[in-house]
């Protein structure tokens, strides 16, 4: 746990010696595993019980988010980033309620609202950017609350270490998705979390191509919990998927650098057009998220939103633009773009987590940031209603 943390990304390993001698870990596509005799013990029986790809890419979330007991108590890889929410979700009983910041992903707001009432788990959604919100909204019920920092699409930044010391008097748990993140810009458990999260489909797969989630516990009874639940719902990551994860660690610091530096161009070219009315980037002087950013994360990371004016026709954006492409998701090499109120938030329209009809969302990729900032530039400038 001495070692840097691109170093941990590329060396952690996960504990099974192979006789070939490979450089590089193989990839282990079996679903069963034989045993000399009946008793089945050990990690590796049947793979949806453990794997060593995956365990390989368990291993090193865990080491990179500051777990020292990172074989003990690996991260949890599942399916998908819902499916991570949903594990978590494991945690409460009928009754039980969670508090919610407000400017939180669309999907979040999905689930919390359409699946977890079905359960008898009641949530609210309150403006976390005002730390005596989370105060008044706390009760007796709430078993979890839930933090995006930065968050999406706003990029709120919000202190963890403020937050945790706020729950953790009542008696709840902190989780944070930190998708948006990933370990090598802020590591939530470091901050008081309980609990991180990520959608591996993001940043650390890194390049569009597979789909994930893990859960990163601190605690070990929580960890054994969650890992048992897991176990009998079956909520996996695929080895091939798991594969692509972990050789997505191995360059995801490099690539954080790109596109957090190719953001911060972005964002203060955005500034200066007369097209748009807000830049929502905490690595922005102007950000009033920018100290507490500054304190809590290594890079201002490569997400950022911004308000364009009245006479911007959004609907002609993916027409305009021949880089950033129209697509939910991010994280990717490749530059998107997003209207969350018609898309990734359309659900939430009529929720405490709505967001501006006017908003477009970036995820940086990449590219050269002079021709993504004159593709989005001239892109915006398209747009202007005749």
């Amino acid at each position: 746990m001495n070692k840097g943390i691109n170093t941990r990304a590329i060396h952690t390993g996960n504990g099974v010696e192979v006789s070939s001698n490979d450089a590089m870990p193989p990839l282990h596509l079996t679903t069963t595993f034989t045993n000399k005799t009946p008793e089945m013990g050990g990690d590796f029986v049947y793979s949806r019980i453990g794997n060593p790809t995956r365990r390989h890419f368990e291993n090193t979330i865990a080491s990179l988010e500051g777990v020292q007991d990172y074989e003990g108590q690996h991260g949890i890889a599942v399916s998908t980033g819902m499916s991570a929410t949903d594990l978590v979700s494991h945690l409460m009983f009928p009754g039980d309620r969670v508090v919610i910041t407000d400017s939180v992903y669309g999907g979040t707001v999905n689930y919390f609202t359409g699946i977890a009432p079905k359960n008898k788990i009641d949530s609210t959604f309150v403006d976390f950017t005002n730390l005596d919100n989370i105060k008044e909204a706390l009760n007796e019920e709430t078993k979890i609350v839930w933090l995006e920092t930065p968050s999406n699409p706003l990029l709120n930044v919000i202190d963890i270490e403020a937050v945790a010391s706020i729950v953790h008097e009542k008696g709840a748990l902190l989780v944070c998705d930190s998708s948006f993140s990933t370990p090598f810009i802020t590591r939530p458990l470091e901050h008081g979390a309980d609990i991180v999260m990520h959608s591996t489909t993001k940043y650390i797969g890194g390049h569009s191509d597979t789909m994930g989630g893990v859960v990163v516990v601190q605690n070990p009874k929580i960890h054994a919990e969650l890992l048992e639940t897991q176990k009998k719902i079956g909520t996996v990551l695929s080895p091939f998927d798991s594969y692509l994860c972990q050789r997505g660690l191995y360059t995801l610091g490099a690539r954080i650098k790109v596109h957090s530096e190719n953001a911060s161009k972005i964002a203060l070219s955005l500034e200066t057009s007369e097209r748009v009315e807000k830049v929502n980037y905490p690595g922005l002087e102007s950000s009033e998220f920018h100290t507490t950013a500054k304190a809590q994360m290594d890079y201002f990371g490569g997400m950022l939103s911004f308000v364009v004016t009245e006479d911007i026709d959004l609907m002609k954006i993916a027409e305009k633009t021949q880089l950033f492409k129209l697509a939910v998701s991010f994280g990717g090499v490749e530059s998107l773009m997003e209207i969350p109120a018609l898309m990734t938030h359309k659900n939430a329209s009529d929720t405490d987590a709505a967001v501006p009809k006017n908003l477009v969302r970036i995820s940086a990729g990449l590219e050269d940031s002079e021709d993504l900032i004159e593709d989005l530039l001239t892109g915006i400038e398209g747009c202007v209603k005749k």
